[in-house]
């Protein structure tokens, strides 16, 4: 499988989220990043995607063929969907990959709608903190050309490939245990240390594509 037609007119959509455990991350793509009209897959393996998102129903696979088949089922069409790839034992780097490698045969740079994917526990799944490899390291480089948004979900950004900080426009940051972790994020960022260091349980910080200064902070909200 692989992408088609490549537009270089379409604008890079990749956002990441990274705060420690309990810092809202999983709820910040589910709030912020996602709406209902969004073609949304879903790199599930703690199942934190069951249910409704964005007032649609989660669509749940656990077998790779079945998950693969609903997806260019769905890419086939104009309508929103969400679905999820889960899984009953230990997720391996190798799973993470193969989920990578599905999301970048369904790029089309000439689709209606973009195709959202949310990598979960990123770190955990990677096996550098250098060059991204392998699919999803194609995604984060020239995902934007086949209309597709790589969601990159992780605690500290020590501990994931430079080219995930670095080629993602919209950064979202929770909770940080260490000022080694915030200094950090500051670099990659340019959002001030001590503002990332201030902040409490469900806020964040969200930095838009832009000048360093384009960064706002917000607390999420549950109803």
């Amino acid at each position: 499988m692989q992408p088609i037609n490549p537009n270089n007119a379409l604008s890079n959509g990749h956002c990441f989220a990274v705060a420690t455990s309990e810092g809202g991350k999983t709820s910040a793509v589910k709030k912020l990043f996602i709406k209902a009209a969004d073609q949304v897959v879903f790199f599930d393996p703690f199942g934190d995607y069951k249910g409704t998102i964005a007032g649609r129903k989660v669509r749940v696979y656990y077998g790779w063929g079945e998950f693969t088949s609903a997806v260019l089922a769905g890419r086939k069409t104009k309508q929103g969907f969400k679905i999820a790839k889960a899984f009953k034992g230990e997720t391996t780097p190798e799973d993470f990959e193969r989920f990578a490698q599905i999301v970048w045969g369904c790029g089309n740079g000439m689709h209606t709608k973009p195709l959202k994917a949310v990598f979960e526990e990123v770190a955990e799944h990677s096996t550098t903190a250098g060059k991204a490899t392998g699919y999803y390291g194609k995604i984060l480089r020239v995902g934007r050309k086949f209309g597709l948004h790589a969601l990159s979900i992780f605690q500290r950004g020590q501990e994931v490939s430079k080219t995930v900080l670095d080629n993602t426009p919209y950064k979202w940051i929770g909770l940080q245990e260490t000022e080694d972790s915030a200094a950090y994020l500051s670099k990659k960022t340019g959002v001030p240390k001590e503002e990332i260091m201030q902040l409490d349980k469900l806020e964040f910080i969200l930095k838009k594509p832009g000048k360093m200064d384009n960064w706002e902070k917000g607390k999420l909200v549950f109803r």
